[in-house]
C-alpha cells in the first residue's frame, strides 16, 4: 500500500490504520507485553502512516498500584493509558473502550470508514461495530500454537473470526510437523518489530546474563499426547548453567515459591522481583541495556510444538547491541543462528553458547545490533507486512 492521492488535487493523504494496544490492560509488571503491541504502532507511524490506538478494557482488569483487584474509580489502568498515549505523542488518536461505560468514538468511527486497515493484535479487539468498517481486517498472533489449542480444543473465543489475513510470530507455523491443530486459516509469518528510535544501543557490556519473564503465566495444556507447558520446567533443565558456563545470570521474574528461589539462587542465579524492572518503560529498558546479553528459555509449549516463535523481548536485546542467546523452538531452520543471536536445545547448547560470545564479544555485540537494524526494524517488519496484503 502507497499513499493515495486526494480527490480533487495533487495532495497527497495518509494511509490510515488503527492499531490494538495493552497500556491499560495491564498497567503494572508487564511492560514487556505493552510493547509488544506498541512496536507495530510505531511500525505505522514511522512509515507515515496515520495511526489510531484502540484498547478494550474488561471490568477483571481493574487493579491498584499494588495488583489488586478493585473498582474502576480506584484503579490505575485508565491513568497509565493516558500517561502513555501522552509520552508516546497519540492524545487526540487514541480510544479506550471501558467495560460498562459508553463510550463516545464519533472521530474514530470516521477515522475507521477510511482506515486501510485494523492491526488486531492478539484479538483483543472485539467490538464488531468497529472492526467492520476498516477496509482490511489482520489479526496478529504473538502465542502460536497455544492460541490454536485453546481454540479447538477448549473452543475459547480469542477473537479470530471476522478477519481477513492472519500473521504470526511463530514463524514455521504453517510448516509440517508443527504440532498444533490446524485452524483453517493460512498463518503469515512476521517477526517482531523493534522501533531503533527508542532501542538503540552500542556494544558495550554489563556484567549479568539476565532476561525479564513470567515464571509461569498460565498452566499447561495438552494437545494429543504433549503437554504444553510455561517456562518453569524448562528453567529447571538449565538450573546448573551459572556453575557451567562460568558467568553471572540474572533473571527479572514472579516467581512467588519460596523453595524454588532457594535452589535457584543456589545454584548461583541472582533473581530480582519483576515488578522493579517491568512497570515502568525506561526502567526496563535501562536493564535490558545494562545487560551482558540475554539467556532465556522458551515456554515448553513452543519448544515442543516447534512452532517457530521468534521474543519480542529478544529483538529488544538484539536492538541494543545486546548478544542473545535463545532456546530454539524451530526458530534456528527460519533464521541463522550465529554471530549475536544463538540458538540452543541443550544445557551443553547453551554453554558453548555464551562461551562463542564471551570469547569475541564486541563481534557479537555488533552482530547482534546489526541483526535488528536488517531484520527488526519497525520500518521494515510493517513494510514487509504491507507488501503482503
Amino acid at each position: 500500500m502507497q499513499r493515495s492521492a486526494c480527490r480533487g488535487g495533487s495532495r497527497l493523504s495518509l494511509n490510515k490504520a488503527i492499531v490494538t494496544t495493552a497500556f491499560a490492560r495491564y498497567p503494572r509488571n508487564a511492560v514487556g507485553v505493552t510493547w509488544a503491541f506498541l512496536q507495530w504502532a510505531l511500525g505505522f507511524r514511522s512509515l507515515g502512516w496515520d495511526t489510531w490506538l484502540v484498547e478494550e478494557l474488561p471490568a477483571s482488569a481493574y487493579v491498584d498500584a499494588d495488583g489488586n483487584r478493585v473498582s474502576s474509580d480506584r484503579a490505575v489502568n485508565v491513568v497509565r493509558w493516558r500517561e502513555a498515549v501522552e509520552e508516546f505523542g497519540w492524545s487526540g488518536k487514541a480510544t479506550l473502550f471501558q467495560e460498562g461505560k459508553d463510550e463516545e468514538w464519533e472521530e474514530l468511527r470516521d477515522f475507521a470508514r477510511e482506515a486501510d486497515l485494523i492491526l488486531n493484535i492478539s484479538g483483543v479487539c472485539r467490538r464488531r461495530d468497529l472492526l467492520a468498517l476498516p477496509k482490511r481486517r489482520i489479526y496478529l498472533d504473538l502465542d502460536p500454537g497455544f492460541t490454536s489449542i485453546w481454540t479447538r480444543k477448549y473452543r475459547c473465543d480469542l477473537g479470530l473470526g471476522g478477519h481477513d489475513l492472519f500473521f504470526t510470530v511463530g514463524l514455521r507455523m504453517d510448516a509440517p510437523g508443527v504440532r498444533a491443530p490446524r485452524l483453517g486459516v493460512r498463518w503469515l509469518p512476521t517477526l517482531p518489530p523493534v522501533s531503533l528510535d527508542y532501542w538503540s544501543g552500542v556494544p558495550g557490556g554489563g556484567t549479568h546474563w539476565t532476561t525479564v519473564t513470567h515464571w509461569r503465566a498460565y498452566p499447561e495444556i495438552r494437545w494429543g499426547r504433549w503437554n504444553f507447558t510455561n517456562k518453569a520446567p524448562e528453567w529447571e533443565k538449565f538450573l546448573d548453567l551459572p556453575r557451567l558456563a562460568g558467568v553471572p545470570f540474572r533473571i527479572a521474574s514472579d516467581l512467588a515459591e519460596d523453595d524454588i528461589a532457594q535452589r535457584f539462587r543456589a545454584a548461583g542465579w541472582d533473581l530480582v522481583p519483576s515488578h522493579a524492572v517491568a512497570s515502568d518503560w525506561r526502567r526496563y529498558r535501562d536493564f535490558l541495556a545494562g545487560s551482558r546479553g540475554e539467556f532465556s528459555v522458551a515456554k515448553g509449549g513452543y519448544r515442543i510444538s516447534r512452532c517457530g516463535w521468534f521474543s519480542d523481548r529478544s529483538a529488544c536485546y538484539l536492538s541494543l547491541a545486546k548478544p542473545v542467546v535463545l532456546q530454539d523452538t524451530g526458530w534456528s531452520l527460519q533464521i541463522p543462528s550465529g554471530r549475536g543471536l544463538h540458538s540452543f536445545s541443550s544445557i551443553d547448547d547453551a554453554v558453548r553458547a555464551i562461551e562463542a560470545v564471551e570469547a569475541h564479544y564486541f563481534e557479537e555485540a555488533k552482530a547482534a545490533r546489526a541483526f535488528a537494524e536488517e531484520r527488526l526494524d519497525a520500518r521494515k517488519v510493517v513494510g514487509g507486512l504491507l507488501e503482503r496484503l
